[in-house]
């Protein structure tokens, strides 16, 4: 092996890397992204997906569930199902969208946002749930 050979293998190794200096997020980052892999939609409209990193409640409002859409768009109105653990989903509706205290019509991959949930209970929801369409 020639110097070129060891450089292309260090480039295109894909080897777990020595996790010994990461932080928890990055280690908690890295287990997340090996076990979970995105699907995407053929046409426009038909894969939405929004990972969730926080659940709170507003009395008055509902359960508001925050996070980022990691793929497709979310609009007011769209039937989602939301998917805790192993389970098949929890079919509900987005009544509101709010993106840092903005009212939203609609939100799409890479928007950090607060989706407001139709008949959903705080207990129903935990961090890294998955909201995706119907």
């Amino acid at each position: 092996m020639g110097i070129l050979d060891n450089i292309k293998n260090m480039i295109f190794n894909r080897e777990p890397k020595d996790d010994s200096f990461m932080t928890d997020d990055e280690k908690e980052l890295r287990e997340y992204e090996q076990y979970y892999t995105p699907q995407s939609g053929v046409a426009e409209g038909t894969y939405s997906e929004f990972v969730v990193s926080d659940v709170f409640s507003i009395t008055g409002r509902g359960t508001v569930v925050t996070g980022t859409v990691t793929g497709g768009v979310f609009r007011v109105g769209d039937e989602v199902l939301l998917v805790h653990g192993n389970n098949d989903g929890i079919p509900t509706t987005i009544v509101g969208i709010e993106q840092f205290r903005k009212i939203c019509d609609s939100v799409s991959e890479g928007a950090n946002a607060g989706f407001i949930l139709k008949d959903v209970d705080r207990k129903q929801v935990s961090r890294n749930d998955i909201i995706k369409k119907k």
